[in-house]
């Protein structure tokens, strides 16, 4: 009889354990913490006149979407591919804005790199975002973003509705493996959901308006002859 017993309680225990973990939503499950990291906002487009004159004339060019105007502040040697491709020609050809300006993807893609701010480095360029050339090198590119936006909410699951677990500002998060990943859109508030880990080891979900990765779109503008133009746009590694 007690052998039996004993053979019994051990194979309930295992079943429930089983039924537990495949109960148990896998977002409850705590990740691997990390050292938290902050990169605050900057701005440095107002430190130079000259580039603060050319930045409010560039904004005025992507809202009117005026194609010509935009070849004029286009450096001929631009770099946009990690391929063959270079030079003015064929940077218009490849978001194209030759034949069907209006609709090119480019006004957008760059409206969301200058709103996130400019950051002057040592050669003296602009660049956009702020964080690209400060995002540390002992986080991965390809698995960490940046929450680009202040109090941040990580939910519990994918949806707006869901419980807040977390609020951060601009601060480094890791992507965490997610069977449904680019499958979790909530068109009610335009977000598709991206699952990540906090430095804290909170796993959780968050709208992919406020996530950026240092690997996305970013822009270089160089001072040349006197005059602001775009060097490098670009995205990948």
């Amino acid at each position: 009889m007690g052998v039996w017993f004993i053979l019994l309680a051990s194979f309930m225990l295992k079943y429930y354990t089983v039924l537990f973990i495949f109960l148990v939503p896998m977002a409850l499950l705590p990740c691997d913490p990390f050292p938290s990291k902050t990169l605050t906002p900057i701005d440095h487009s107002s430190k130079e006149k000259s580039f603060n004159e050319f930045k409010n004339k560039f904004q005025k060019i992507l809202k009117s979407k005026d194609r010509k105007a935009l070849e004029e502040v286009i450096d001929k040697d631009i770099h946009f591919s990690f391929g063959g491709e270079a030079g003015k020609k064929d940077f218009l050809k490849s978001f194209q804005l030759t034949e069907k300006p209006s609709s090119s993807n480019f006004w957008e893609l760059m409206e969301e790199v200058v709103k996130l701010g400019f950051r002057q480095n040592k050669e003296g360029q602009m660049v956009a975002p702020y964080f690209f050339e400060t995002f540390p090198g002992d986080y991965d590119p390809f698995t960490h973003y940046l929450v680009i936006g202040k109090n941040v909410n990580v939910r519990e699951d994918a949806t707006k509705e869901s419980k807040s677990i977390a609020q951060l500002s601009y601060q480094i998060v890791r992507a965490e493996a997610d069977d449904l990943d680019g499958r979790r859109l909530e068109k009610e508030s335009n977000c598709n959901w991206k699952k990540i880990c906090t430095p804290q080891g909170k796993p959780g979900y968050v709208c992919d308006r406020f996530l950026r990765s240092p690997l996305d779109y970013r822009a270089f503008f160089e001072k040349k002859k006197n005059n602001w133009v775009l060097t490098i746009f670009i995205v990948g590694d």
